[in-house]
């Protein structure tokens, strides 16, 4: 009984943080005028940005920014403690949350900046309100970046109070985004027809058997428990197929699409810089799609890293004193852990890339085809966030009727 009170309790606490996100999404800011928002704002690309970083691309509104400067910040941090470890573990906790705190505001102001300058054709005139271009752009980033840094804090309740974490926040945008994906093409929509659909179904649902099956494989290094018979010695180290989870996914746009905001500068206008950013980070050419495919697949290789972390493994059984079979502990079994995971997040991650160029280079001739790309993505993002949310919900339920005898 105990464990459906915590439930119900957490279930409530993530849905009255939900509500209030989701209504911060729809509160248009000041400074804009929305009949003259350009149609291309809600381009298939901005749709999947939106979709992943739970935010709203289309219209500049209170939240516009989502899970965006937090997310960036946590992996930013993430990365920072794996290079220099010995260092951030010497800091408190307390200064910790102050330099993430600071991560999140750096990226919140810069991509404040980016969102409104992209809507700055639909900025109020500057005479009607008594001030200056600067004044009105600078009142903007401000609002924007306010509302980031409020869904940042609304994430750390919900990490503490509620179920799902700050992926829980995501979840919304990516059901109501999937379906305009499938009809929003690069350039014009897109119709599809009822045979269309139903083979779109059924490669769905094998997409998500597919992609369940692998998220749950693992590989699996076996230990040796010091003072235990090996007998009786169940102990390993879990690897997962997927080892890079949905990260990959929720970046790569972004990645991508950062070369494309220099071309804002109309000095770089009709240059070879400009030329070379428009071939090969473009969806419509076979050198764009292959230069996304490989962002993605690095992204993929380095958040392997960051989920598993080979090196705070192999601390962790020297400090315990359990090891690998044959293999010395420290520098040896961190280089053991490291090379197995290499081979595993090949695999993973090629998985990710095929699910995301096949699509992307049949669609160079057919356009409906080219959308799956951001479609599978999307789904795949879903599942993940659904599994977790699942696996925490059965540990709820666990954690209470545990005993150890």
């Amino acid at each position: 009984m105990k464990n459906q009170k915590e439930l119900i309790r957490r279930i409530i606490a993530s849905f009255f943080l939900l509500f209030i996100v989701e209504i911060g999404k729809h509160i248009p800011i000041p400074f804009f005028i929305s009949e003259k928002i350009p149609e291309e704002s809600t381009s298939l690309i901005l749709k999947f940005l939106a979709t992943s970083t739970g935010g709203n691309f289309t219209v500049p509104t209170l939240f516009s920014l989502g899970m965006g400067p937090y997310m960036t910040a946590l992996i930013i941090w993430t990365t920072i403690s794996m290079i220099d470890t010995e260092s951030i573990g010497n800091l408190s906790t307390k200064r910790i949350g102050y330099i993430q705190r600071c991560l999140t505001l750096l990226f919140a102001v810069l991509q404040s900046c980016a969102l409104a300058l992209k809507f700055r054709s639909s900025m109020i005139d500057q005479k009607a309100v008594g001030g200056s271009v600067v004044l009105l752009f600078l009142g903007a980033v401000l609002i924007l970046t306010a509302g980031g840094l409020f869904v940042a804090w609304l994430a750390d309740i919900n990490i503490d109070k509620g179920i799902g974490g700050q992926s829980l926040f995501i979840v919304p945008g990516l059901l109501m985004n999937i379906p305009a994906m499938l009809i929003s093409g690069q350039t014009e929509s897109v119709h599809l027809s009822q045979n269309f659909m139903i083979g779109l179904v059924i490669v769905t649902l094998i997409f998500i058997y597919l992609t369940l099956f692998l998220y749950s494989a693992e590989y699996r290094i076996n230990i040796e428990r010091t003072g235990i018979d090996s007998r009786f010695n169940n102990s390993y180290i879990p690897i997962r197929l997927l080892p890079a989870g949905a990260m990959p996914f929720m970046f790569a746009v972004t990645v991508f699409s950062m070369p494309q905001l220099l071309l804002l500068n109309e000095k770089w206008g009709d240059t070879g810089f400009s030329n070379f950013i428009t071939t090969y980070f473009s969806f419509n050419n076979v050198r764009g799609v292959f230069t996304y495919g490989l962002i993605l697949y690095v992204l993929g290789y380095g958040f392997s890293f960051i989920n598993v972390r080979p090196y705070d493994i192999a601390k962790n059984l020297k400090e315990t004193g359990d090891y690998i079979l044959n293999i010395a502990p420290g520098k040896q079994t961190e280089r053991y852990i490291l090379k197995r995971l290499s081979t595993v997040a090949l695999l993973g991650n090629s998985y990710l890339v095929i699910i995301s160029m096949i699509p992307l280079l049949i669609g160079l001739q057919n356009q409906i085809i080219s959308n799956l790309a951001f479609y599978f993505g999307s789904i795949f993002m879903l599942i993940i966030i659904l599994e977790t949310i699942t696996n925490e919900i059965r540990f709820l339920f666990s954690r209470r009727t545990y005993r150890i005898f």
